[in-house]
C-alpha cells in the first residue's frame, strides 16, 4: 500500500507542478518581492515605535502560532473507487497513512518554519528572551502539527459517538496550553506541555481506532474537499478544469450592457462584458481582490503601506482577468463571427481598462479617506492612474500576444 501511495503521489506533484508554473510567474514573483520587502520594512518600524510594555504581543503571537497549526491537512489522495477496490486492503491502510502523513507534513513545517522566524523579532521584544529560544519555540510547534495529522488520521475512522471531536478539543487546549506556557513561562516549559500532548495522543488514539474499520466515505470526501480548496487557489491564477463557476442572471447589471451598441466592431466586447457580469469565475475573483485591497488600504494610514497594496492590488486585479481572453475558444460560433480577429485583443484590453479604473477610483477614495497626509494619498492616486494605463496599454497586449505563441 505505501507504494500505491506513493505511485499516486508521483502523479499528483507532476499535476501540482503543471499548475505551479502558471502561479509562480515571473510577474507574480517579482510583486511578491517587492510587497514581502515592503511588509518587512513596516514590521521593522513598527517594532522599533513598540512601547516598552507592550502587553498585546505576547497574545496576539499566541493567536498567530496557534493559528498555523491548522495550515497543511492530511492528504491521503484517495479516490472515489478506493471505497470499492482498496476496501479489501483496509488492514494494510497504517503503511499507506505513514507515508501520507510523511508528505502532509512538508508544508505545515516550512510554513510554521517562516511564519514563527518572522514572529520571533516580536516575541524578542515582548518577552526579552534571545533568538536562541527560537529552536524550543520551533521544535514545540512542529510537535504540536504532528499530533494534529496524527488527531486527522483518526478522525478517518468510524469511532462512535462525538469521541474524535472531544480529541480534537483536547488536542487544542492542549496546544494553546504549550504556547501560552512558552511565552508566559519558559520557552523549554512549552516543548515540555507538546511533548506530552504528542505522548498522550500517540498513547491513546491507536488504542481507540483499534478493531475499527475506516470510514471511506467520509475520508474521500474530505480529500475531495482538500484538492478542492487547492484548485480554488490555482485558479486565481489560471482556468482549472476542476472548477466551473456558475452563471446568474443578474438583471441589475443589464443597463452596463445596454450600453454597448449592438454592432459589428463591439461583438467580443458584449461578449466579455457579459461573461464578466455574469458569471462568478472572474467576477468573484475581481470583488474578492477589491475587497480585500480596500480594507487593507481603509485601515492603512502609511504611506508606503498603502502605495504598495494599491498598486499589488491592482496588478493582481488586471493579471488574473487576463485569462478571459480565452473564454471563448472552445466555441466553434465564434469562428464564424464576421469579426476581425484583432477585435478580441481590443475588446479584453479595453474591458480591464474600464475595470481597473473602476478599481482605482475605489482604492483612491479610500486612500483619501485613510491617509492624514492628503499630498501623499495624491501620489498614491497618481500611481494607480499611471499604473492602468501602462498595464493596459503595454502589458496586456505583449501578454495576450504571448498567450497566442
Amino acid at each position: 500500500m505505501s507504494e500505491l501511495y506513493r505511485m499516486r503521489l508521483s502523479r499528483h506533484l507532476k499535476k501540482m507542478m503543471k499548475y505551479m508554473q502558471y502561479v509562480f510567474n515571473d510577474h507574480f514573483v517579482i510583486v511578491c518581492v517587492f510587497l514581502l520587502g515592503g511588509l518587512g520594512f513596516y514590521y521593522s518600524e513598527l517594532l522599533k515605535n513598540l512601547p516598552e510594555e507592550f502587553v498585546w504581543g505576547r497574545p496576539l503571537v499566541l493567536l498567530i502560532w496557534l493559528a498555523i497549526l491548522f495550515i497543511g491537512k492530511l492528504a491521503t489522495l484517495t479516490q472515489e473507487a478506493d471505497k470499492v477496490f482498496i476496501l479489501p486492503k483496509e488492514a494494510e491502510m497504517p503503511g499507506y497513512f505513514k507515508r501520507a502523513l510523511s508528505y502532509s507534513a512538508i508544508l505545515p513545517a516550512v510554513s510554521i518554519f517562516l511564519i514563527s522566524g518572522m514572529t520571533m523579532p516580536l516575541v524578542v521584544v515582548t518577552t526579552r528572551e534571545t533568538f536562541v529560544s527560537f529552536i524550543y519555540y520551533l521544535l514545540m510547534l512542529l510537535l504540536l502539527k504532528f499530533t494534529h495529522l496524527k488527531w486527522q488520521e483518526f478522525d478517518l475512522y468510524q469511532i462512535p459517538g462525538n469521541k474524535s471531536q472531544q480529541w480534537q478539543l483536547i488536542w487544542l487546549l492542549g496546544s494553546a496550553a504549550a504556547i501560552a506556557a512558552s511565552l508566559y513561562v519558559v520557552p523549554l516549559a512549552g516543548l515540555i506541555v507538546a511533548i506530552i500532548l504528542c505522548g498522550m495522543l500517540g498513547y491513546f488514539l491507536p488504542k481507540l481506532k483499534a478493531g475499527i474499520s475506516l470510514d471511506w466515505e467520509k475520508m474521500i470526501k474530505k480529500e475531495n474537499n482538500r484538492m478542492y480548496q487547492i484548485y480554488r487557489f490555482i485558479n486565481l491564477f489560471t482556468d482549472v478544469p476542476e472548477i466551473t463557476g456558475s452563471v446568474k442572471r443578474r438583471k441589475a447589471f443589464d443597463p452596463l450592457l445596454n450600453k454597448i451598441k449592438k454592432e459589428n466592431k463591439n461583438t467580443y466586447l458584449y461578449l466579455y462584458a457579459r461573461s464578466f457580469l455574469r458569471g462568478s469565475e472572474y467576477s468573484g475573483l475581481f470583488l474578492r481582490l477589491l475587497g480585500l485591497g480596500g480594507v487593507i488600504l481603509y485601515f492603512s494610514n502609511d504611506f508606503i503601506m498603502s502605495l504598495g497594496a494599491a498598486i499589488v492590488f491592482l496588478y493582481l486585479m488586471g493579471f488574473q482577468m487576463i485569462p478571459i481572453y480565452s473564454q471563448f475558444d472552445y466555441m466553434v460560433m465564434t469562428q464564424l463571427y464576421p469579426a476581425p480577429a484583432t477585435q478580441r485583443k481590443q475588446a479584453v484590453s479595453f474591458l480591464l481598462m474600464v475595470l481597473l479604473f473602476t478599481a482605482a477610483a475605489i482604492f483612491s477614495i479610500l486612500t483619501l479617506i485613510a491617509l492624514p497626509n492628503k499630498p501623499e494619498a495624491l501620489l498614491v492616486v497618481a500611481a494607480l492612474v499611471v499604473e492602468v494605463i501602462v498595464f493596459t496599454k503595454l502589458y496586456v497586449p505583449q501578454r495576450l500576444k504571448k498567450m497566442e505563441g
